[in-house]
């Protein structure tokens, strides 16, 4: 089982796009539907497990709550979507202490706190092992969010910035909220590179049956690293944006979409590179 093949099969029990769904299951890593008032809503929902997403032995609580919420807030982001409201879920395992599960909430409300989101209630259960984070947000945008489905071949594909451990390095990345507004009023589709750019470009290929071409010297790299390790890397907060035509200022273009299939990538000389990691796969 991997996570693509995992959404096919999951797709048939969920409903798709139509009225007023704008974007349906397997379209995007969001939801979104038409309001009355002409706006739409954008809905997300993301989970961090422990020992998987992360580590009390080396982190702050605090900072898993920001992370976990920051890497949530990506996915609206990516669809121009300023945050609303949010619920959460929180398993929490025998060994936790009372001062570990306030400072996750913490960090979750100094985050919330920035950007403007109200955190409204939630779940709290009791976990047998491991515990876990789960975060589902509500964004509002007046710009129709277009899906991965919508992008098409020869669109070109850009980043927002350098790629390759800057955010993992950060205790507390910012999501690029402003940025995602920026892009979508521009016409462009965006995804969060949370699983690294490679396997959100694989997820683009298969929601608009499409291929990309992914130029090897134009990725731009955080210091010390290689662009094969950036284009795997993941807890990015960067976005990928595919657009027509002119791009907006500031992005970086490293390819474009072609007739497909797959995702392939090339050297200076145009000669396809082998790549062993592709990024992050929730169930390899």
């Amino acid at each position: 089982m991997n996570e693509l093949d995992l959404i096919r099969r999951l797709r048939p029990y969920l409903a798709g796009a139509g009225g007023d769904l704008v974007v349906g299951v397997g379209e995007d890593d969001a939801a979104a539907w038409r309001e009355p008032d002409g706006s739409f809503t954008v809905a997300t929902c993301d989970t961090s497990v422990e020992q998987v997403h992360f580590d009390l032995r080396r982190q702050e609580p605090e900072d898993v709550g920001w992370r976990a919420l920051a890497f949530a807030l990506g996915d609206l982001a990516a669809k121009g979507a300023g945050p609303t409201f949010g619920l959460v879920s929180l398993s929490v395992p025998p060994g936790w202490s009372m001062e570990v599960v306030e400072g996750i909430y913490r960090g979750l409300a100094g985050l919330a706190a920035e950007v403007g989101l109200k955190l409204v209630g939630g779940d709290t259960t009791r976990a047998p092992a491991d515990g876990s984070l789960t975060l589902a947000l509500l964004g509002r945008t007046r710009v129709r969010p277009l899906p991965r489905s919508a992008v098409r071949e020869g669109w070109w594909v850009a980043v927002t910035g350098p790629l390759g451990g800057a955010s993992l390095l950060a205790r507390r990345p910012r999501p690029l909220l402003e940025r995602g507004a920026e892009l979508a009023a521009a016409g462009c589709c965006s995804g969060d590179v949370s699983d690294g750019l490679l396997r959100e470009l694989d997820k683009f290929a298969m929601a608009a049956e499409v291929g990309a071409r992914l130029e090897l010297p134009l990725v731009p790299c955080a210091e010390g690293v290689s662009p094969e390790q950036a284009i795997a890397s993941g807890e990015e907060v960067e976005l990928v944006s595919c657009g027509q035509g002119p791009l907006p200022p500031g992005l970086h273009r490293v390819g474009r979409l072609t007739p497909g299939p797959g995702v392939i990538v090339v050297d200076g000389r145009g000669e396809e590179v082998p790549i062993a990691e592709r990024g992050y796969d929730h169930f390899a």
